[in-house]
């Protein structure tokens, strides 16, 4: 690979690190968003696997226990990765503008909403019963076919109202979790294999520099502030995902 593509490649997995070490989240939704300016759509999905796996790893173990998000939060997790594998068996055929478009749209719109109603209450315990899985199948969904899961259940947790060191800690859970059957995913039908998983091997350590530099900004804001940024963050992948479907 010319060396301007290491340098692309390096900055934007350090860039999505910031933005993920910052709000717990982000990191392949920014990287995505650069890559596929200058790779082919299947080489960028399978680049960002690897990093995935890591950092998510890295997040959900460094603040604490993993098995407290994960006896929360395992139907949202179970109920996704059974779709997860659906995603993937479709994505080389699959057009994805549609779902792009519609999942833009509604997540520009939920963030406008939330920071400017920031008193809305928490969803209540019988509300998570349907709700988790119901965010967990949507974004399973779109992870297996575009390696983004995050938006759907981003904006469940949103609305659960977490602590930003409980929230970082029970994305990077449920996150990590699935990873590990995307990159099996990826690898049966031919996505990351080849000189594809030595790139994403390399991947990891700029977005591990990148996560650290961003959990450093997040440990020197409060809670009213993290919310706000990480709102903003949402409502710049869901810009994003519109344009994706446009051009």
């Amino acid at each position: 690979m010319e060396f301007e593509l290491v340098a692309i490649l390096t900055a934007a997995f350090a860039v999505g690190g910031i933005v993920k070490g910052v709000v717990g989240l982000g990191l392949p939704m920014v990287s995505i968003a650069i890559l596929l300016n200058f790779l082919p759509p299947l080489t960028v999905l399978g680049t960002i696997v690897m990093p995935i796996m890591v950092t998510n790893l890295w997040q959900a173990a460094r603040l604490g226990s993993m098995l407290v998000p994960l006896k929360r939060f395992w139907p949202m997790i179970l109920t996704g990765l059974v779709f997860l594998f659906i995603g993937a068996q479709i994505i080389v055929a699959m057009d994805t503008d549609v779902l792009f478009g519609l999942l833009g749209t509604f997540l520009a719109i939920f963030s406008a909403i939330s920071l400017a109603s920031p008193n809305m209450p928490p969803l209540k315990p019988e509300t998570e019963k349907w709700a988790g899985p119901l965010a967990g199948a949507m974004g399973g969904l779109m992870g297996g076919i575009s390696s983004i899961w995050g938006p759907p259940m981003t904006m469940y947790f949103v609305m659960l109202k977490l602590p930003k060191d409980v929230f970082v800690r029970s994305v990077g859970m449920a996150w990590f979790a699935f990873s590990v059957p995307l990159a099996v995913a990826y690898w049966r039908n031919g996505i990351f294999t080849g000189d594809v998983v030595y790139l994403s091997l390399y991947a990891c350590i700029p977005g591990m520099i990148g996560i650290r530099i961003g959990e450093m900004i997040r440990e020197r804001i409060d809670q009213d502030t993290f919310r706000k940024v990480m709102l903003i963050v949402l409502m710049l992948i869901g810009l994003n995902l519109i344009r994706r479907a446009v051009f």
